[in-house]
């Protein structure tokens, strides 16, 4: 079976619909303008992390940018709730619009660094980030805002493999642990992939640091 066959009509034209906003928006929100390589570059690769997995609960996005992959995995998952999160105020609002065309009801998009909202937000089922930052750093940001049993996941290109020592020692200082990396290739060949940290005890408190110092100095390095 064709992987959009699994898809309706309905959520398939909501993915070239939101394609058609992210190239068209005049805040830049993506690189990519040809419609086709947008398709496999955001849509494919947001989806085919999650071929064959159910998603259910609240889940959170961090560092999502134009909307991605949170808006995709909204569509294609509408029983969950999700929580859109970036700093830069323009793409927040455009994720907003973004979802009032879409008629998304399951996502609210806030204007916040991550390291401050965590400080007042409720936790989440998972959260997924996609292009933010090296795998320890974004543990870091991940972890205190994920319920204990709750999972995180990291979309993740070839460079994967240079990183993922910092990673696995992060993980441990965060109370997270190692559940599974999943190799997967997009129709134009690139390869990818998803890994995944599940929450097994609660994250010490301090985390995550003030905004910019999990960058600035890696769990992963200490």
């Amino acid at each position: 079976m064709n992987f959009w066959d699994s898809f309706s009509s309905d959520i398939c034209e909501r993915f070239q619909r939101l394609v058609d906003l992210l190239i068209s928006s005049p805040h830049n929100l993506t690189s990519v303008k040809d419609r086709e390589k947008a398709m496999i570059i955001h849509i494919e690769d947001s989806l085919l992390a999650f071929e064959g997995r159910k998603l259910e609960g609240s889940y959170i996005d961090i560092g999502s940018g134009g909307g991605i992959p949170g808006l995709v995995l909204a569509i294609a998952f509408p029983e969950t709730e999700w929580v859109l999160v970036d700093s830069i105020t323009k793409k927040v609002r455009e994720i907003e619009r973004f979802s009032s065309i879409l008629s998304l009801s399951n996502v609210t998009a806030v204007a916040s660094r991550i390291e401050e909202y965590s400080k007042e937000s409720s936790r989440f089922d998972g959260a997924v980030m996609r292009a933010v930052a090296r795998g320890d750093v974004a543990l870091e940001l991940a972890a205190p805002l994920i319920e204990r049993g709750g999972v995180i996941y990291l979309y993740k290109g070839p460079g994967w493999e240079d990183e993922k020592r910092f990673a696995f020692l992060a993980s441990a200082k965060l109370g997270l642990q190692f559940r599974d990396e999943m190799s997967y290739r997009l129709s134009d060949g690139s390869s990818r992939k998803l890994v995944i940290f599940k929450k097994v005890s609660e994250t010490p408190k301090g985390f995550p640091r003030k905004p910019g110092m999990a960058s600035k100095f890696p769990l992963g390095e200490k």
